[in-house]
C-alpha cells in the first residue's frame, strides 16, 4: 500500500494528486519516539513526507512513528530538517516517510 493511500485512509491526505505536489492540511498528530511522544500538527504533506509543526527540538536523523490523534495506525518517519520559530512561520520538523 502506498504512503499516500495509507495517509488517505487515516484522514491525513486527500486522494491522489500530481506527483510531488504538496497538500496543505491541519491535523493533530503525535510523533512517537523511543522514550517520548511529541504532540504537534501535520501541516503540509507530499508523497515523500510531511511538515510536523511542533516546538520540540528533535535531532535530524531521529526515527519514529507518526500517528493521527485518535488513530492506532502508525507511519514510520525520519526527521530530515528542523525549522525554528520565525515571524509568520510555525516551528517544526520535516519528516520523511520510510
Amino acid at each position: 500500500m502506498s504512503i499516500r493511500r495509507l495517509l488517505s485512509r487515516m484522514g491525513l491526505a486527500a486522494e491522489r494528486r500530481a506527483r510531488g505536489a504538496r497538500t496543505p492540511i491541519f491535523v493533530g498528530a503525535r510523533l512517537e519516539l523511543d522514550v517520548v511522544e511529541v504532540s504537534g500538527t501535520a501541516r503540509d504533506i507530499a508523497d515523500g513526507g510531511v511538515f510536523f509543526a511542533t516546538s520540540a527540538p528533535i535531532a535530524c536523523g531521529t526515527r519514529g512513528r507518526l500517528r493521527r490523534d485518535g488513530s492506532a495506525e502508525r507511519i514510520p518517519v525520519r526527521v530530515t530538517w528542523q525549522r525554528p520559530a520565525t515571524h509568520g512561520q510555525a516551528p517544526g520538523l520535516g519528516l520523511a516517510f520510510e
